[in-house]
C-alpha cells in the first residue's frame, strides 16, 4: 500500500490511540433541533400521460388538484395552457413530498398547495391548511415541450 492509499488519522486522540469523532453533545442537538430540519422534493411529470389524466378526470381533476388561481393563470397562457398546469402539479408533487420529511404529520391535499408567482415572475408557495406552524419553502420549475420537472426544499 503506497502512502496515497492509507486512510487519514483521526486527530482526535486518547492515551496513544486513535479515537472516532464523537457526534454533537446534548446542547449541541438541542441547539440543531432549534435550527430545524430540512427536506427535500423532486417530481417529474410527462405531459402525455398528464394529457390524459386532465381529459379522464375532466373539471372535477381540476378542481382537486388546482385553486381557482393556479387554474386562471394557466388559462391566460393559451398556448402552453398544460405545460404550465403541469409544472404546478409537479411543484405541488415536489412540496407536498418535503413537507413530508420535515412534518410527517402534516398532510397536504393538492389544492391546498397553491404555486404562486410574484411581481417578478419567480414561483413561491402559499399553504392553505390552516396550520400555523411556520415552514419556509423554496421552490424550482421548469418545464420543456413534454416534461415538467420541480424542485421544493422545505425547512421547519
Amino acid at each position: 500500500m503506497n502512502r496515497s492509499e492509507v486512510p487519514p488519522r483521526s486527530n482526535h486522540r486518547s492515551r496513544g490511540r486513535d479515537v472516532a469523532p464523537r457526534g454533537p453533545s446534548s446542547k449541541e442537538s438541542l441547539r440543531l433541533e432549534k435550527r430545524g430540519s430540512i427536506g427535500c422534493g423532486v417530481d417529474v411529470v410527462e405531459l402525455p400521460r398528464f394529457r390524459k389524466a386532465m381529459v379522464r378526470g375532466g373539471s372535477a381533476f381540476m378542481r382537486r388538484i388546482f385553486t381557482d388561481r393556479e387554474a386562471a393563470y394557466a388559462k391566460a397562457r393559451r398556448r402552453t395552457t398544460l405545460l404550465h398546469l403541469a409544472g404546478r402539479f409537479a411543484a405541488k408533487e415536489a412540496v407536498i413530498k418535503a413537507i413530508a420529511q420535515v412534518d410527517p404529520t402534516r398532510v397536504l391535499s393538492m389544492n391546498q398547495v397553491e404555486v404562486c408567482n410574484d411581481r417578478l415572475g419567480r414561483p413561491h408557495i402559499s399553504l392553505h391548511d390552516g396550520r400555523k406552524a411556520r415552514l419556509q419553502i423554496h421552490v424550482s420549475l421548469s418545464h420543456v415541450h413534454s416534461v415538467a420537472v420541480a424542485s421544493a426544499i422545505a425547512i421547519r
